[in-house]
């Protein structure tokens, strides 16, 4: 899912990174190798954390898909081992035997019942188990029967921890660890700022990585919104957002996107005039998204530009 704090500190991130390499080496604030290299790693390490959850969450999907599609087949593999067992003939088993068969496969008092996804799989397990047991080969599941049970349910097995969520909890986690890293990261490169003159926290320098500084009661008015975008256009192909240049008075550019009948979310950011839409996830295939830009800086958004559409595919 988008985390717009993670997208929030990688813009904070990559705009602390342009400022920087900006810098001659000697200015004051330009920051000490130790800091960015710092800053750099944790960066690094957060976009590959956050590209992990994507991909995770999109293999829980596929996990999820898996089992389900598995759990199908077996009900309709197990409601044939029943009917081949309800199948004998009458010559050649007794009632009394027909119900021990029965009752050995899980099947109780003969019948079928409620055959939940939960006893899908009690049952499968059972007919591995109790093939062996009964002691009438004529009267136990067909080899091939029991062969597609033990398949499907392997199936089952395989992909049930990551269906589950357990994988995309553990990536999400990391994730976060990452994140409140990278916000350290972050707060100690304006701490440095605002060390780094005799303005402290009113440096004007912290307006360049998005930071307000500080200013006297009455004093001068707050940093301007951005200015509007322009027109923007947009690459199907690359899935991103591009205008001629960053708006006037702002540091970052953002891209919006929401989806037909939801909200709207932040898709991405950029020091530069193209935004990808896809930073903060994929689009879901068939879904229409309005998508547009604005300027952002220490004082927040500007006025947004012109919205385009597009249909995932």
């Amino acid at each position: 899912m988008p985390n717009e704090a993670v997208l929030e500190q990688v813009e904070f991130g990559e705009l602390i990174q342009s400022v920087d390499d900006g810098r001659a080496a000697g200015e004051p604030f330009k920051l000490p190798a130790a800091s960015r290299t710092l800053l750099n790693n944790r960066l690094a390490d957060l976009k590959a954390k956050d590209s992990a959850t994507l991909l995770t969450e999109g293999g829980r999907a596929t996990a999820s898909a898996n089992v389900r599609a598995a759990v199908d087949q077996l009900n309709k593999l197990l409601r044939d081992g029943y009917n081949f067992v309800n199948g004998i003939a009458s010559f050649q088993i007794t009632d009394a035997d027909r119900l021990g068969v029965f009752t050995a496969y899980g099947w109780e008092q003969g019948e079928i019942g409620n055959i939940t996804d939960a006893r899908t799989e009690s049952l499968a397990n059972q007919a591995i188990a109790a093939t062996p047991s009964i002691t009438n080969p004529a009267y136990r599941y067909p080899a091939a029967l029991l062969t597609l049970i033990t398949d499907q349910l392997a199936i089952v097995n395989a992909n049930q921890p990551l269906a589950t969520g357990g994988t995309a909890q553990a990536a999400t986690a990391a994730r976060d660890e990452a994140l409140v890293l990278l916000q350290t990261a972050v707060d100690r490169v304006r701490f440095f700022y605002c060390s780094a003159s005799d303005d402290e926290d009113q440096t004007p320098e912290l307006a360049k990585i998005g930071k307000q500084p500080r200013r006297d009661a009455g004093g001068a008015a707050p940093q301007p919104l951005p200015a509007a975008p322009g027109t923007a256009t947009f690459d199907a192909t690359a899935l991103t957002l591009t205008v001629a240049a960053l708006p006037d008075h702002a540091t970052t550019l953002r891209a919006y996107r929401k989806p037909a009948g939801g909200t709207a979310q932040l898709a991405g950011t950029s020091t530069t005039n193209v935004v990808s839409v896809i930073a903060a996830g994929p689009l879901t295939p068939g879904v229409i998204y309005e998508l547009w830009l604005v300027g952002h800086n220490s004082a927040g958004d500007g006025p947004e530009s012109n919205h385009v559409t597009h249909v995932a595919t």
